[in-house]
């Protein structure tokens, strides 16, 4: 915890990209929460039956969500180009400093190490920073919001399927998890009685 809380420091000379970012991963996750229920209400008048008033509804409506689709375009890019943006700022931060770290190091460490493998874990160790930083804490907060989100929609509606969803979207990722190690599993067998 203490490592992250150091990078935490380092990071936040980046802080304008990683508040935009959070700000457009919010955004978006806001979308993804209100297009469906644009959605809803559009297939509900055309379920009543279509009449004068509700083709003007269908067509404001069609509106809304086209707008509520380019805005997911847009706020889906600002997310993952500021997010990466601020991951690579930091991490050749990183990389500089590690970097400068080992060129000041005395000799005797130096005598069983190549020059080789000293490079490749200050490239390697720290482009793992990038996947914290533009991947697992945007997409942590994408998912905490729509699971509030999605349980709170879901639960204005029927207690019950409020219910059933946070089960099954808790549920989700470990069975998509599941599905896909069996998958891998399976995969090199099948390859290997294809040849």
């Amino acid at each position: 915890m203490k490592i992250l809380w150091k990078l935490s420091k380092e990071a936040i000379r980046y802080r304008g990209l990683y508040v935009l970012a959070v700000l457009a991963t919010l955004s978006l996750t806001m979308i993804n929460l209100a297009a469906p229920r644009v959605l809803s209400d559009l297939t509900a008048i055309v379920k009543n039956g279509v009449d004068d008033r509700g083709l003007l509804q269908i067509r404001r409506l069609t509106i809304v969500l086209i707008a509520l689709y380019l805005l997911r375009v847009l706020f889906r890019f600002m997310s993952s180009y500021l997010s990466h943006k601020a991951a690579w700022y930091l991490v050749g931060d990183l990389r500089t400093k590690v970097y400068n770290k080992l060129i000041h190091m005395h000799l005797g460490f130096f005598h069983d190490k190549q020059t080789g493998d000293l490079m490749s874990r200050v490239i390697n160790d720290t482009r793992d920073f990038e996947l914290l930083y533009a991947h697992l804490i945007p997409e942590t907060i994408t998912n905490i919001v729509t699971f509030l989100g999605g349980t709170d929609h879901s639960s204005d509606n029927q207690y019950q399927t409020g219910f059933d969803n946070l089960c099954t979207d808790s549920a989700d990722p470990f069975i998509r998890g599941d599905l896909c190690e069996k998958g891998q599993s399976l995969f090199p067998r099948q390859s290997a009685e294809g040849r």
